[in-house]
């Protein structure tokens, strides 16, 4: 093919040199281009999440009352926490209505260990500590809450969410997701 370019129009030793170049370039990018788009099927979902913690990271053992104002639509929920988590260190889950779940999970310390091309991570759940998870499905544009301890205000919050999209299996594939998460610390 350059053989062919060269004899079409006169060229000196360096334009020959250029279109060699150049037409390997075009090679290489044409087979490259013609490679399949491989894709993952990661799922994702769009959300906003509420991670409420205290200074100590203690969860106070008792009776706990949520009431939430989504968008203007109220949800509302309670639970009992006897500060005792599940074998294993997990925490609880409560479905407070099919757009929004809270959970009490524990703080644990991680550690990664590297052996050459594999990486993997071991987990220890800290004692005592945990926090409040509150997590609503979708893209609220405004989330009140307000939480409860045997029936004495714990705290009140506003929250205006600001989301950002992200893409767990690249942004040629899709599927994209738009979520937040904010810390509060309560007393």
């Amino acid at each position: 093919m350059i053989r062919s370019l060269c004899r079409l129009v006169r060229l000196g030793p360096f334009a020959r040199r250029a279109v060699a170049l150049a037409a390997g370039l075009a090679t290489i990018a044409a087979a490259y281009g013609c490679q399949p788009l491989e894709c993952t099927e990661i799922g994702c979902d769009d959300s906003f999440s509420i991670i409420t913690t205290t200074a100590d990271r203690s969860w106070a053992a008792g009776e706990y009352a949520l009431e939430l104002s989504v968008d203007g639509e109220e949800v509302s929920c309670s639970y009992t926490w006897t500060n005792t988590p599940l074998a294993g260190g997990g925490g609880m889950f409560v479905q407070c209505s099919p757009t929004v779940i809270v959970s009490i999970e524990t703080f644990r310390r991680c550690t990664e260990t590297s052996d050459g091309d594999s990486v993997s991570q071991s987990c220890t759940p800290l004692p005592g500590q945990f926090a409040q998870g509150i997590k609503v499905q979708g893209t609220p544009a405004r989330v009140d809450v307000v939480v409860r301890r045997d029936g004495e205000l714990l705290g009140k919050r506003s929250f205006i969410p600001e989301y950002q999209t992200s893409y767990p299996n690249g942004e040629a594939c899709g599927p994209e997701c738009r979520g937040d998460a904010q810390d509060w610390e309560l007393p």
